[in-house]
């Protein structure tokens, strides 16, 4: 994710009808006219759209960009070069746009500095969330990862291999469940086999999909890596598996995921399986978090140019209470 002064800088050039003179920069070099591309979240990057789509398309685009010098810029570099390869391949991504001189993936000179930016169509597909989803299209959904991995399989060189959870930060944290539960999952995660490897998503969730009938369509490729295939799994289905791990919010549906991404790809994954991998991911949130939160304390206490500063700071202080959860189940189930 972005850190909140990267945010914080961002939503300062914004005005009340959410444009931003580098939301422009950025929709220049795809031929839109200033205040066309308006403010639309950020998060593990900036997003803008474009309503009336950009030159060479009149159908809504949305435009995603990083700081050159952000820690996810690699990322959202390899990912979008994975993207290309896919979407040249018409595989169930959603669709690039190329820039005016061509380019997939832009460098654009901003007034806060040069940042990376991909535009990607809006997909024409159905929104679900863990409350639509059925057995069945649970399955679907598990058979769309499958895919997705046999599709990027012939990239393997494209992406990097993902890095290692950063356990070591947390083996001296002042929390000491947290710092017992870091080197326990070392332990685990060096003993036990790998299993098979992958190119994974590595965010294959339901925000990052739209469904074309029973097909799943994703998008932000930020995160894909090789990684093993569990892991990949893992981190699709966190929903499913709730703030408790141990015992899924929703079996029924996870275990109809399952089954579907085996059948697809012939590789078993057990709900106990995706333990350790959910705990790394926890692990990974819970240090990440500290990276984002770097404002000092008074400026999230008097946020005077940016009310909105506290809440999102007390958001992602709830995401990390929840992350040690997590962390601290699965890890004792699998240690």
């Amino acid at each position: 994710m972005l850190t909140l002064s990267q945010i914080r800088a961002l939503r300062r050039t914004v005005d009340d009808a959410w444009r931003s003179p580098v939301a422009d920069a950025v929709a220049a070099a795809w031929g839109a006219p200033p205040g066309s591309a308006l403010l639309w979240r950020s998060s593990a990057s900036h997003v803008v759209v474009a309503p009336g789509g950009v030159r060479g398309t009149d159908r809504p685009v949305y435009l995603r960009f990083v700081p050159e010098s952000a820690d996810g810029a690699r990322g959202f570099a390899r990912g979008t070069l994975l993207h290309a390869r896919l979407s040249a391949d018409h595989a169930d991504v959603a669709a690039l746009v190329p820039s005016s001189s061509g380019r997939l993936l832009e460098r654009v000179a901003t007034p806060l500095g040069d940042v990376l930016a991909a535009a990607v169509r809006r997909v024409d597909g159905d929104e679900t969330d863990v409350d639509d989803l059925t057995p069945d299209l649970a399955a679907a959904w598990g058979r769309g990862l499958a895919r997705f991995h046999t599709a990027a399989a012939r990239y393997a060189d494209v992406v990097d291999t993902a890095p290692a959870p950063p356990l070591a930060a947390l083996l001296d944290d002042p929390d000491d469940a947290v710092a017992a539960a870091a080197a326990a999952l070392t332990r685990t995660l060096r003993d036990q086999p790998p299993g098979p490897l992958v190119v994974g998503h590595g965010d294959h969730e339901l925000d990052n999909l739209r469904w074309r009938g029973w097909r799943p369509v994703c998008f932000d490729l930020d995160e894909a890596a090789r990684r093993p295939a569990a892991a990949d799994v893992a981190a699709a289905v966190r929903d499913l598996l709730g703030a408790d791990p141990t015992a899924p919010a929703h079996p029924d549906l996870l275990d109809a995921f399952l089954d579907g991404f085996a059948r697809a790809s012939g590789t078993v994954v057990t709900p106990h399986a995706l333990l350790p991998h959910v705990a790394a991911i926890a692990a990974s949130h819970l240090v990440d978090v500290r990276r984002v939160l770097d404002l000092p304390p008074d400026d999230l206490a008097d946020p005077t140019d940016a009310p909105w500063l506290p809440d999102l700071a007390d958001h992602l202080r709830t995401h990390a209470a929840t992350q040690r959860t997590i962390l601290l189940a699965a890890t004792h189930a699998v240690a």
